[in-house]
């Protein structure tokens, strides 16, 4: 009886599960949804939305916060919401918190959101295809960030679903101011669209790899610390735990990838081969990053 009692339960059980996985339906939500406006949304703003993404498949933002949704009332009478605010320092994976905030101040006029979007798709587009190309823009007034006490108003902010772009000057710029504007603005964001794609600069990463993280004995002046780094192919130092350049450390595969893709994007192939005429591993990393970055969809 006992074991017949068991095979009965065994049996039993079965059936729950077979019952049980027959009637789950899946609940998943679409996250590119909260990037885009509400389908019953015709204002001139969705629209403009809406063309951005389906020419360039890149979303536009114009706010941070992605979802207000509400979730009913509590026992109460009180309405609860669900909220989300897109994150500038969200990384997939990311375990701490990080010393660096950031606040957006939004543009509430239709004619300077109409000026901005003509400026990213005339100024900045034209050098980012492929790989390179934002998941979203988020177009806003100003830019407010906070790095451990120490504010600033950066131009522009990269994190990994969105690149912030503060749209305050552009009224005030004239078109040979703009392009100087653009050159700031790319030295920010393509240094972070680079080691999102960290992967496709091992070539980059193999001419110095044995030194990446290292230490040597710090010389007594600042010049001579870059010429010791130089020599070895890299044209920043390495930072310490506090996160600060330091003389006698080597930077780290990030911080170089950073450092080069900022310099190829600022200076022309002729200006870094006078600059570094005498290193041979500079000139060479130069060129396996700007052939990397051109592979990524970068365009001069």
């Amino acid at each position: 009886m006992k074991k017949f009692y068991y095979i009965l339960m065994i049996g039993v059980s079965v059936m729950a599960v077979s019952c049980s996985e027959d009637s789950v339906t899946p609940h998943l939500k679409d996250t590119t949804l909260a990037f885009l406006p509400d389908a019953d949304d015709n204002s001139e703003e969705a629209q403009l939305r809406r063309d951005f993404y389906q020419t360039y498949g890149s979303f536009l933002l114009f706010n941070d916060t992605l979802q207000h949704e509400a979730l009913g009332k509590d026992v109460n009478g009180d309405m609860h919401y669900f909220t989300e605010v897109l994150d500038l320092n969200y990384q997939v994976g990311m375990s701490t918190e990080s010393n660096e905030k950031f606040k957006v101040i939004l543009l509430t006029d239709m004619e300077k959101k109409r000026a901005a979007v003509q400026y990213v798709k005339d100024y900045l587009l034209v050098h980012l295809i492929g790989k390179l190309k934002p998941y979203s823009w988020l177009l806003v007034d100003k830019i407010q960030r906070d790095f451990s006490g120490s504010v600033s108003s950066p131009y522009a902010a990269t994190g990994q679903r969105a690149v912030a772009l503060a749209c305050n000057l552009l009224p005030q710029l004239s078109d040979a101011q703009k392009v100087q504007y653009t050159a700031q603005v790319m030295n920010t964001i393509i240094a972070k669209l680079a080691t999102d794609n960290a992967a496709a600069f091992d070539e980059f990463l193999q001419v110095s790899m044995t030194y990446y993280d290292g230490e040597f004995p710090a010389p007594t002046t600042n010049a001579e610390n870059t010429a010791l780094l130089n020599q070895v192919g890299f044209i920043s130092r390495g930072a310490n735990e506090f996160k600060q350049e330091t003389n006698g450390l080597y930077p780290s595969q990030e911080q170089d990838i950073k450092a080069y893709a900022r310099l190829v994007v600022a200076s022309t192939a002729e200006a870094i081969s006078r600059k570094y005429a005498d290193y041979s591993l500079v000139l060479e990393k130069c060129e396996i990053m700007r052939k990397t970055l051109k592979s990524l969809g970068y365009v001069e």
